[in-house]
């Protein structure tokens, strides 16, 4: 009997014990502002099953090759494109693409938003061959003026014949005049450029 009660203490103590340790509270556990939060996921009620993932606090990558969507032209016109960041960073972008395509920038103002560039969209032969003397080509080259514009969260880039005082100064090997469906064609190839090809230096 004198066991038992023994026992019966030693429970008691320990039971009590257990008590006191689960009411100690610890300021670490209860403070969660610091935990980092996982994105939130959105359930479309509509299709029941589809998830989307609100990634708008996620960082998104540099590209790798090319724009993508974030490259398009109008339908009004194909002498136009719109790249989807602001016009600093656009500035630099297309500075990147006409690079990669290997267009001569032969004059920059940048506070005005211009690039004079050196293009000719060669014969229909040498675009489907590949075949291009390089030399005959820069001799035969137009000046084409591409400005540069904000356009709310984007920017608007525009291909224009240069005007005839601006390609004699700019133009030093014998540039002849532009056309129209020159300019549409250096926008075409830009905007090949922007989408799928473009890599960062």
């Amino acid at each position: 009997m004198h066991g038992m009660a023994k026992i019966f203490s030693l429970v008691l103590l320990l039971v009590t014990f257990l008590v006191s340790c689960g009411t100690v509270e610890d300021g670490r556990y209860r403070d969660t502002e610091l935990l980092e939060r996982p994105p939130t996921v959105a359930v479309d009620k509509k299709a029941g099953e589809s998830l989307q993932v609100d990634d708008s606090v996620i960082p998104r990558k540099k590209y790798k090759s090319g724009l993508g969507d974030d490259v398009y032209m109008p339908v009004s016109t194909s002498a136009k494109l719109k790249i989807k960041q602001r016009i600093d960073d656009a500035w630099y972008t297309l500075n990147l693409a006409l690079k990669q395509s290997e267009i001569k920038i032969t004059d920059h103002e940048r506070d005005k938003g211009f690039y004079y560039v050196s293009y000719n969209p060669g014969t229909f032969f040498e675009q489907m061959t590949g075949f291009v003397d390089k030399k005959h080509n820069e001799q035969n080259d137009a000046i084409y003026l591409l400005t540069v514009k904000e356009d709310g969260a984007e920017t608007e880039v525009t291909a224009t014949v240069a005007n005839p005082s601006e390609q004699s100064s700019a133009g030093k090997n014998g540039a002849h005049g532009g056309t129209e469906e020159g300019a549409e064609d250096l926008m075409q190839q830009l905007y090949k450029t922007l989408r799928d090809d473009l890599k960062e230096e």
